[in-house]
């Protein structure tokens, strides 16, 4: 935790992906993704700040970035009703989603953490198991920026897909 006090909430549930590895198509739905309405994430960070002081929130959801146009409105909503409070998730933020508009968004809301969602650093074992299919060449960049951008980053990387060799 960054903060003092800090509580985790969720805003979507599930993804539209179906990568091999994951869990989320047997828990959530096959390519289930739910939006909670901007309305109703803002009236419970509100009550969650009232209630309890809280000055970080932790979203904990699978694939909270997957929707770009979601994500930015999210973020104005965030930077606007709440500066101070830090933000961040503790998914991986899916890549391709990501943009300048997005981190510049992230900087201004507080969202100080992403965990980045690269799976595997080769693209033949991105073309066949990883069905978000990340792409790769974009990520020297955005990680430049966001880093710029004071954003602490992290990554997840899957290892041994099967078939994978030790090379890839």
């Amino acid at each position: 935790a960054m903060g003092e006090r800090y509580a985790v909430m969720l805003t979507t549930r599930g993804c539209p992906h179906t990568c091999e590895f994951c869990t989320s198509p047997l828990v959530s739905g096959w390519r289930a993704y739910r939006k909670r309405s901007l309305d109703a994430v803002v009236a419970e960070i509100r009550w969650l700040v009232d209630e309890f002081g809280i000055d970080e929130i932790q979203f904990v959801e699978e694939n909270m970035f997957v929707n770009a146009k979601r994500m930015k409105d999210l973020l104005r909503v965030l930077a606007k009703e709440f500066s101070g409070i830090t933000f961040w998730n503790t998914g991986g933020v899916d890549v391709n989603a990501l943009d300048k508009e997005v981190i510049d968004l992230m900087a201004e809301a507080n969202f100080h953490r992403a965990i980045l969602a690269i799976e595997a650093g080769d693209p033949e074992v991105q073309a066949q198991r990883v069905e978000k299919h990340v792409k790769l060449d974009r990520l020297p960049e955005l990680v430049k920026y966001m880093q710029e951008k004071g954003i602490d980053l992290k990554a997840l990387y899957m290892i041994g897909f099967p078939g994978e060799t030790r090379a890839q």
